[in-house]
């Protein structure tokens, strides 16, 4: 960079960056509880850690093309208020439901709507990576976990098929001649991944500038860690089955996962060079174009703070808990009996307001646990709250069923299958409660719970969830279940209380 462009840059850029600066500021204080819970995420998520890294690398992309930015007319672009308002309005969604993905997302794609509000459409055609980069700053894809556990647990199923090894399974139990393995939440690969996949956009981006081969070799970098990761659990039973299973267990088994992700990385590397294009660099003279000195700065800085000063107005005066609810077991179903002690099923739910699990003579256990929001992070729908101990059990498989009623409206509700190693099996049938709605759709709830906060209702609600063991034939256990439900339900949701 030579003096003339570094002198400009300083003099044009003094005031611009500045209003920027201001409206960071001010964007990090709104959203500073949000800001707060991603950085938390970030720390404590071996998934997540390269988000710290993602803004850096996108001011790093931006600084690269400085000279070419100049250059070009910074023109506002007002019209960028319009998706700045609905992320305020997602984001005021996922504070009121506490989703946390609705409002990271509101807040990391706010900061770059207003990099295009601010410096106008054709700054922001230079930096688009940038500004699309920033969505890895959002920590999402653990919800992948039990997706990618079956993917893995099929992959590993057809190679050993292929290889001619005799394999029998059972949900995510793969069992051959030498042992039995289970494919467990940390051999889903998600953290792989995520890995891969955020390597790929930047190996995509700086190795390529056709757009067709930048989006192939982005593909292929979403597809391979989840190829590689079942060749890599297929590798470890293989090893099982051809030495030892005593060499695919334990430090054994984490060495070769480092060691194949290694190697995976390495292929990631080496196929991008395949077809790999010079990027094309900013060959001007330097100028700067003389707008940068005339355009009106303040208009643009008001109105891309007006979303943030209206977050913060409208979060002081929704009131999460307006309503509150209590428990009343003098109604339980039929001859039930209160249990007080760890039975074969329970769920794991964290920070409910109270949890009931009771047994009824037909032998259908059922668990309730209630949420108000008066504590800090209890949140009905929580990734941390789980129908089954995963410690024991292992997820086999779910289906979406119908349970009619009295009530005006059916209840949609969920029914989970789950194993555990010493081979026995349940059913979980469960959904959720809320003053207004009953249904096991996850999203639906959180909604719901938005909607009532807003409304000064408050986010309160219950989970309800019934479980019966499978003996030996499953159609029998599910027929007893559902009937169960049909006739008890609504006395099951009377036992809680919104007052």
């Amino acid at each position: 960079m030579n003096d003339a462009l570094k002198k400009n840059t300083l003099v044009t850029l003094k005031m611009p960056m500045a209003l920027c600066v201001a409206w960071v500021v001010v964007w990090g204080v709104a959203f500073r509880e949000t800001l707060g819970s991603a950085y938390s995420v970030w720390m404590n998520s071996n998934t997540y850690t390269h988000c710290i890294f993602v803004i850096p690398v996108a001011l790093y992309f931006i600084y690269q093309n400085r000279g070419e930015i100049l250059s070009l007319p910074p023109r506002p672009l007002y019209i960028m208020l319009v998706p700045m308002l609905l992320l305020q309005g997602l984001w005021l969604l996922g504070y009121a439901a506490d989703i946390e993905l609705f409002k990271h997302a509101a807040v990391f794609g706010m900061l770059s709507s207003f990099i295009i509000l601010f410096f106008g459409w054709r700054i922001a055609r230079v930096i688009w990576f940038s500004l699309v980069f920033i969505v890895f700053a959002i920590p999402v894809g653990e919800e992948l976990v039990p997706s990618f556990q079956l993917i893995t647990a099929d992959l590993t199923v057809f190679f050993l098929q292929m290889s001619g090894v005799a394999v029998f399974r059972d949900g995510l139990f793969i069992s051959i001649p030498a042992g039995m393995f289970e494919v467990a939440e940390a051999c889903s690969g998600i953290r792989f991944f995520v890995a891969c996949v955020v390597m790929g956009a930047l190996i995509a981006y700086t190795s390529y500038t056709t757009v067709w081969k930048r989006i192939l070799f982005f593909a292929f970098s979403m597809v391979l860690p989840i190829v590689a990761n079942g060749l890599r659990a297929y590798g470890t039973i293989l090893v099982a089955h051809l030495v030892d299973i005593k060499y695919a267990s334990g430090a054994d088994h984490l060495v070769y996962g480092w060691v194949f992700f290694a190697l995976v990385v390495l292929i990631l590397v080496a196929f991008s060079r395949l077809g790999s294009e010079l990027s094309q660099t900013y060959s001007g003279d330097g100028s700067v174009h003389p707008e940068w000195l005339t355009v009106s700065w303040y208009p643009s800085l008001v109105i891309a703070l007006l979303p943030l000063f209206g977050s913060l107005f409208i979060a002081n005066n929704a009131e999460k808990s307006a309503s509150y609810l209590s428990l009343d077991t003098r109604s339980q179903p039929g001859n039930s009996v209160y249990i007080s002690t760890y039975i074969d099923w329970i769920p794991t739910f964290s920070g409910p307001k109270f949890e009931h699990l009771g047994v009824s003579a037909e032998g259908i256990e059922y668990y309730i646990a209630g949420y108000d929001s008066n504590e800090p992070g209890a949140e009905l729908i929580s990734e941390k709250n789980r129908l089954f101990d995963i410690g024991k059990w292992r997820y086999n498989g779910s289906q979406s069923l119908v349970v009619e009623t009295n009530k005006a409206e059916p209840y949609q509700v969920t029914l989970l299958e789950i194993g555990e190693s010493a081979g026995g099996k349940r059913l979980v049938l469960y959904w959720y409660y809320l003053p207004n709605v009953s249904t096991s759709n996850s999203l639906y709830i959180k909604l719901f719970q938005a909607f009532n906060v807003l409304l000064g209702e408050g986010a309160v609600g219950a989970v309800i969830a019934l479980s019966v063991p499978i003996d030996t034939d499953m159609q029998a256990a599910k027929n007893k279940l559902l009937s169960f439900a049909e006739l008890n339900a609504e006395q099951l949701e009377s036992l809680v209380l919104f007052n």
